[in-house]
């Protein structure tokens, strides 16, 4: 049994929480915001993201960061990509040595274009970081579906931990070392979810989509390859793999935001309507100054 801190209590900060209660660690999850603690605590329930899955009592939910850090073996990151910096220096403050951080935030962050690893470094030098990424949706997830994951480390040795950690018969965790390559896959796809939308939304087929999902693979690879990613990884579980999900899902957010773009929605009464945070809409922009760099198709 390990402690692990989960950092937010949002559907995949639950859904993970659940998961790794299940495989029989001791959970702690930190949310900045008071109604949700109270909410998970008392209803255990994450009602207005997760309506009807029923959070086990041993998992914790506090807005206390030096209580959900103390002695923690692993912290989980499940943050929307542009606040994981202010995250990462809030948790910095608290902790001290070689600390193992795992990250599932799917995203670049907008001003810098850096990668969600890039960031934790930045604000923790000494973490050693693993980023998760794979097909998964959180309504999924808690209610104990199978899928598939990628744990990616530069340290394969904090990826291996990482693994063993998650690994369960309804999560199969596979180790990658091509970290660049795993969390471009992660978050670039969510910009090909968010034109997978818009089709949909526009009334056209499936060969349409098919096209698409598949051209922007061949796009997600490119950009990839010129930041210095293996081109095989966007052929697995976090390139491929979570293309298929995110653009066929009515789980994906930003497949549901694409198709009301698409019904001629503002991008303003989109995300209004979507009432969560659609990482696509924020990555497309970083992806685009990181194309125009890079000069990339």
């Amino acid at each position: 049994m390990k402690n692990i801190s989960v950092i937010g209590a949002g559907s995949m900060g639950t859904a993970v929480s659940m998961l790794l209660n299940k495989n029989g660690h001791n959970v702690k999850m930190w949310t900045p915001f008071k109604e949700e603690v109270d909410m998970i605590n008392t209803y255990r329930e994450q009602k207005d993201k997760l309506p009807g899955v029923k959070i086990p009592e041993e998992i914790v939910c506090t807005d206390n960061i030096e209580e959900v850090l103390d002695n923690t073996d692993l912290i989980v990151m499940v943050v929307p990509s542009q606040t994981l910096r202010q995250n990462a220096k809030l948790i910095s403050k608290h902790i001290k040595g070689n600390v193992i951080i795992a990250c599932f935030s799917k995203g670049l962050e907008i001003e810098t274009g850096l990668r969600p690893s890039q960031v934790i470094k930045e604000e923790i030098p000494e973490a050693l970081v693993v980023a998760l990424s794979g097909p998964c949706h959180a309504e999924e997830l808690s209610r104990g579906m199978p899928t598939a994951y990628v744990s990616a480390s530069e340290n394969m040795e904090a990826a291996e931990f990482v693994q063993d950690i998650f690994m369960s018969p309804d999560f199969r965790v596979y180790t990658n070392p091509d970290i660049i390559g795993v969390e471009l896959g992660g978050a670039i796809k969510n910009i090909i979810a968010l034109c997978a939308g818009i089709i949909d939304g526009l009334g056209y087929g499936d060969n349409t989509k098919a096209a698409l999902m598949t051209r922007g693979l061949k796009e997600i690879a490119r950009l990839g390859q010129a930041m210095g990613a293996q081109p095989e990884t966007f052929s697995g579980l976090s390139g491929i793999g979570d293309l298929i999900v995110t653009c066929t899902s009515m789980h994906s957010r930003n497949r549901r935001a694409g198709i009301l773009i698409g019904k001629g929605y503002s991008l303003e009464e989109t995300l209004k309507e979507v009432k969560m945070v659609v990482e696509g809409v924020t990555t497309t922009k970083a992806a685009y100054q990181l194309a125009k760099k890079l000069n990339v198709s």
